[in-house]
């Protein structure tokens, strides 16, 4: 060891001793946060409409819940924690987003450029020195500021070493927020496959050929153009039947009567999150999306010569035959979408659609025991954890860092999963793409920028990241940071992505 290495280390130890790191010595106090109430009905609508416009598709490129949320000073009630503190109370704002709804419309992804590799193990080769003493004694300074305060836990470890590097209640859970999506994603991919695809149909039955089933496979990101392909197809077999005019029937009949997931909140439907049906058109934020597709059909039918004379629900009688079908993006591009733009109402179709493929129900408790059975199939740390939901809305969804960190290391070690979740068009990358593209853009964290792939989250009082990153010395480092109670967000998102940027060595 070189002398000045030596000198900086003993630099290092010296700090530590003094206390210079302020707060370090309560950095492993559990604290919980409080649980809230039973969840409740979300609006449901049944049968029969007649035909009216569908709802206009707001501009494509939108659903991106982690944008800069505004803040607002903690004033809900408190509950007390085992070790005698107290948590604040979830502070909601309006709709508990960010700017406003979450969806709008089918949303566009960014590209990082380039995948992130499987990891090996191994130290990546570098000309810079090997940084972790040093990153190591920033992580506790900065660890220690008030936004990583008593209602924060994280941890920061080095992949190769398995050391850890930085933890601050690293067991205690929190609600997560989007950090969720990471579970819905793997979970997702183990249940059906990174190349799988959802087919949505128009179908008739021989003898009631004037009546079209338009019949939803959960498919969160069917689109008005695919409907009209299909209008074409359909128009043109019920013109050769003699038909003018026909009914549309929506089957969405493949998920349960929606119902609010624990810990959602009723105003928040559908503004904030959709109630959650096996048929939606262009993403579009309504009550009722399986009748709003049925009337995207009815007007596209409508141009080509064919009357849709009413819209309502039903379910596709056995015998029935496909007159026009249209395929899904691929599980794996639906799963980099959700992570990308942090995309709640494809997560909650994931969720389900998860759960279905092996063998559970289509519900909230048949989706959380699907998770929970192939996150304990590949070994994850679940200890505190609470499934409410698949994209982490929930306030009363609960996660810890240990979870997180187990379950990115697992992605980045089984090519399968790492082949999407970090491609290019997958995770977020620091200050590049998704709901990173506009963080780490200036000093002092702009030095990582494109050093980090990592799922954000944000909900009104919430504050998470969870990833990787990718260190001037050439080491891989895993870090999760999970924050409640915070009172502004903004300070809350720059300590975290402070945090992030540490374990880089490049600040």
């Amino acid at each position: 060891m070189s002398s000045s290495r030596l000198i900086d280390r003993v630099r290092v130890v010296v700090k530590l001793l003094l206390g210079t790191f302020g707060g370090a010595s309560a950095l492993f106090v559990p604290m919980l946060t409080g649980v809230a109430a039973p969840p409740q009905a979300a609006p449901s609508t049944s049968g029969s409409t007649s035909v009216s416009p569908p709802v206009t598709p707001p501009r494509p490129g939108g659903g991106q819940p982690d944008r800069p949320a505004p803040s607002r000073p903690a004033t809900s009630p408190t509950s007390a924690t085992p070790s005698g503190g107290i948590a604040p109370a979830p502070v909601p704002i309006s709709g508990d987003s960010d700017t406003g709804a979450w969806t709008t419309g089918i949303p566009a992804v960014t590209s990082a450029g380039s995948d992130l590799a499987p990891t090996t193990g191994e130290r990546a080769t570098s000309d810079a020195s090997d940084l972790t003493w040093s990153i190591r004694a920033r992580l506790f300074s900065r660890g220690s500021v008030p936004q990583i305060g008593a209602f924060a836990s994280g941890q920061v470890v080095d992949v190769a070493t398995g050391q850890v590097l930085w933890a601050k209640n690293p067991s205690v859970a929190r609600a997560p927020a989007s950090n969720q999506k990471v579970v819905t994603a793997f979970v997702a991919l183990a249940s059906m496959g990174a190349s799988t695809r959802l087919t949505t149909a128009v179908l008739q039955v021989p003898a009631q050929p004037a009546t079209l089933y338009l019949r939803g496979a959960g498919d969160p990101a069917l689109s008005s153009k695919q409907l009209a392909a299909m209008a074409n197809t359909v128009a043109t077999r019920v013109k050769g039947q003699g038909l003018a005019a026909v009914t549309v029937v929506v089957d969405d009949s493949l998920f349960p009567a929606p119902t609010n997931a624990a810990g959602w909140k009723p105003e928040w439907i559908p503004a904030t999150v959709a109630p959650v049906r096996a048929l939606v058109a262009d993403q579009v934020n309504v009550v009722d999306t399986s009748i709003n597709a049925g009337q995207v059909l009815a007007a596209k039918l409508k141009t080509v010569g064919v009357t849709a004379t009413a819209v309502r629900r039903g379910v596709t009688p056995s015998g029935a035959t496909a007159v026009a079908t249209t395929l899904s993006p691929t599980v794996g591009q639906l799963v980099q979408t959700m992570l990308n733009a942090s995309q709640t109402d494809y997560a909650e179709a994931l969720h389900r659609l998860s759960a279905l493929r092996r063998g559970f129900p289509a519900d909230w408790a048949g989706a959380r025991a699907n998770a929970v059975q192939v996150l304990t199939a590949a070994g994850i740390d679940q200890a505190g954890m609470v499934v409410n939901d698949g994209s982490g809305l929930s306030r009363t969804g609960r996660m810890t860092p240990l979870t997180a960190i187990d379950l990115v290391r697992t992605i980045r070690s089984t090519p399968a999963q790492n082949s999407v979740i970090f491609a290019a068009a997958g995770m977020p990358t620091s200050g590049v793409s998704g709901t990173l593209e506009d963080r780490y853009l200036t000093a002092p964290t702009s030095c990582a920028r494109s050093a980090i792939r990592a799922k954000t989250g944000t909900l009104a009082d919430v504050v998470a990241l969870s990833g990787v990153s990718t260190g001037i010395d050439g080491r891989e480092r895993l870090f999760s940071v999970i924050v409640n109670g915070v009172s502004s967000t903004s300070a809350a998102r720059a300590d975290v992505d402070a945090l992030a940027a540490t374990s880089t060595g490049c600040y």
